[in-house]
């Protein structure tokens, strides 16, 4: 495993996800969903993510070789991206699959320590480029414009009973 990132003054520490990471793992995400999609996607979906199903998922995808980065800050888990192959076809063979902080963590640049650890990990895999999905009215699109992200689609998706338009941006490398 090679050597884990470290920022700032050694109390932001980057590295890849383990299954032992699953149970932090999936309290980011769950917790992410519900702070971030509020009044977006459909409250009962919100209301019905598990913690326990979400650890026994990405606990899978880690055993079974799939790969993420955790961002521990104080040796607390308050961030995750994943990414892989591009799930469309088009001029990006990497995506960004997801990347989450939690709320109270936003601004500190932790997005953009996960951001580019996956962006250079998915370049050492052979992936060229990178694309990612983000829903129309997130407000965190902003993110991946203020990364420089060219606008690369749109599509429209069905999630907990509701119709929801995504935009993609992607980076060339």
């Amino acid at each position: 495993m090679p050597t884990p990132l470290r920022f700032f003054n050694d109390t932001l520490l980057v590295r890849q996800a383990r299954p032992t990471d699953a149970a932090a793992v999936a309290r980011v995400y769950v917790d992410s969903w519900r702070d971030t999609y509020r009044g977006l996607i459909p409250q009962g979906y919100l209301d019905g993510m598990s913690y326990v199903r979400h650890e026994h998922s990405w606990r899978q995808t880690f055993a079974a070789g799939g790969w993420g980065f955790v961002a521990e800050l104080d040796r607390q888990v308050v961030g995750f991206a994943s990414g892989g192959r591009c799930r469309s076809r088009g001029r990006w063979a990497g995506e960004l699959f997801v990347l989450y902080v939690q709320t109270p963590w936003h601004g500190r640049g932790i997005g953009r320590a996960l951001f580019d650890a996956t962006h250079y990990e998915l370049a050492r895999r052979g992936y060229a480029g990178m694309l990612v999905w983000v829903l129309a009215n997130n407000p965190a699109r902003g993110f991946y414009e203020h990364l420089g992200g060219e606008p690369a689609g749109d599509n429209v998706c069905e999630l907990g009973g509701a119709r929801l338009r995504e935009v993609a941006y992607g980076w060339a490398d």
